[in-house]
This record gives structure tokens, C-alpha cells and sequence, in this order.
């Protein structure tokens, strides 16, 4: 019975390498992506609880970029290859870390890994992007309700999380709004999240529909070659018939000249 070795390699690259890879990718760029509003919020001079929350997040999603740092160097076969594939992650992980005061600015630096647009751009259309981005949105609602019942006065989590959910579908019944300007901002991020995951959501729908008319197209074109190349036209008939006709004309003619060269049967 054959067994399953974590050390046995595929191309260069062992199992163990791909899966804690996919791992990594998946939070890391989770963590990139709420790097922006802990960013923000602690630029807004939140309140004591509040910087408290956001702190724990931003300790969070370093500890998501040191941890690939160390694990896959741990496990790569090639870890300079490894470093050259992803020279910005030992960067995000000195210069990002949350105990170093003063280079706050130097968190941004967590978007560039992966090139996160680029994926987002490529992937986000696809089932598993889709997911990806779906499970990112609930992320962000229930990170923006928490926030926004600590944030705003005589909220609690229950309302804030009906705020949230109305703010990111765009409806905002008006009921609960925002009145400290950190609560204006999350408002504003929740939106842009909101349109964010329509427009991808309508964007992979349209690019179904799309490929499987382009995945349709080609065959009948191919169909309809094949159907022209296999069926002789009527002009393409006669010719091969007229063709024909001049062959046997021909022979006939070369018959008659060599009876008349050979002269009659028995003659001198």
C-alpha cells in the first residue's frame, strides 16, 4: 500500500510547500486588506478602546506576514528562491512591526505583497476569488459593526452590526448614523467595500456568460469549416468533371495516332 510522505517532491516543491503557500497567500492578503482602515482608525486618534481594538488587529496581521516568513523558510527546499519570489515580505515584517513608533506610514508597505491588486484583478472573477472576496466582505461587516458600537455612543453591538450591513449594501435607512468622525470614516470604507464587491460580483457574472459565449462561437465556426471543406460545391464538381473529359479526349487522340503509325494489322 503506498503511503504519503510530506517530503517526497513535485517538480522541485514539496507537498508541504504548496499547501502552507496557499495558506499564507490567503492571509496575507487579508491581512494587506485591513491594513488600510487599522491604518486610518489610528490616524484618526480613536478612543482609548477603540486604539485598543485596533492594535490587537494590526499585532494580527503582522503576525500573519513573520509567520509565513518563518514557516516557509522552515519548510522550502530553496529558500533563497523562495526570498527572491517574495523579497517583500522580510521588509513588511521588519519595517511593520507594531512596537517600532514613528513608522506608522511604513504599514502601507503590507499592500505591495503579492502584488494584492494585481491578484485581486485576476482572481476575484473566478469561484474560489469570489469566495475569497465574499468572505473578506463578512470580515469587514462584522469588524465595521463591532467598531461602530464602540465608536459611537449608546450603540451596541446588535445595532451596530444592523448598521453595518445596512451601510455596505448601500441602503442606510437613516435610523442609525454616524456623528464622530471615526464613525464617518468607517462609514466610508463600508461603502466603498459595499461597491466594491457588486461590481465584482456583476463582473464575474458577466465574464460567464462571456467565455461561454466565446467557447461556443469557435466550435460553430470550426463546425461550419468542416461542413464547407468535406462538401464539394457544384463548381468544384464541373471542373473535375471537364478535367476528366479533356483526359479522356486526349487518350482517345494518342490512341488513333499510334494505329496510324503501326499501320494495318498484317501490312509491310
Amino acid at each position: 500500500m503506498r503511503t504519503w510522505r510530506p517530503d517526497v517532491e513535485v517538480n522541485g516543491v514539496r507537498p508541504i510547500e504548496t499547501r502552507l503557500q496557499s495558506f499564507f497567500d490567503v492571509a496575507t492578503m487579508v491581512a494587506a486588506i485591513f491594513t488600510l482602515p487599522v491604518v486610518i482608525g489610528l490616524a484618526l486618534d480613536p478612543s482609548k478602546d477603540v486604539e485598543r481594538a485596533l492594535e490587537v488587529v494590526n499585532w494580527a496581521c503582522w503576525a500573519a506576514f513573520a509567520l509565513e516568513l518563518v514557516g516557509m523558510l522552515a519548510v522550502s527546499h530553496d529558500r533563497r528562491a523562495w526570498l527572491r519570489s517574495r523579497p517583500i515580505t522580510p521588509v513588511v515584517v521588519v519595517l511593520t512591526l507594531p512596537a517600532l513608533a514613528g513608522l506608522d506610514v511604513f504599514r502601507m508597505v503590507r499592500l505591495l505583497r503579492g502584488r494584492v491588486a494585481r491578484r485581486l484583478a485576476d482572481g476575484v472573477t473566478s469561484t474560489e476569488g469570489l469566495r475569497n472576496v465574499a468572505l473578506v466582505t463578512l470580515l469587514t461587516v462584522g469588524f465595521g459593526g463591532f467598531a461602530f458600537a464602540q465608536i459611537e455612543p449608546g450603540v451596541d453591538a446588535g445595532d451596530g452590526l444592523y448598521w453595518a450591513v445596512t451601510t455596505v449594501t448601500t441602503t442606510g435607512y437613516g435610523d442609525i448614523v454616524p456623528t464622530t468622525e471615526t464613525g464617518k470614516t468607517l462609514a466610508m470604507l463600508l461603502m466603498l467595500v459595499g461597491a466594491a464587491f457588486l461590481a465584482i460580483l456583476t463582473g464575474a457574472i458577466a465574464q460567464r456568460f462571456v467565455g461561454r459565449w466565446q467557447g461556443e462561437a469557435p466550435a460553430a465556426t470550426t463546425a461550419g469549416e468542416s461542413a464547407v471543406t468535406a462538401a464539394p460545391t457544384p463548381a468544384a464538381t464541373g471542373g473535375e468533371d471537364a478535367v476528366l473529359a479533356k483526359l479522356d479526349e486526349l487518350g482517345q487522340r494518342l490512341a488513333a495516332l499510334e494505329r496510324a503509325v503501326s499501320g494495318p494489322p498484317g501490312g509491310s
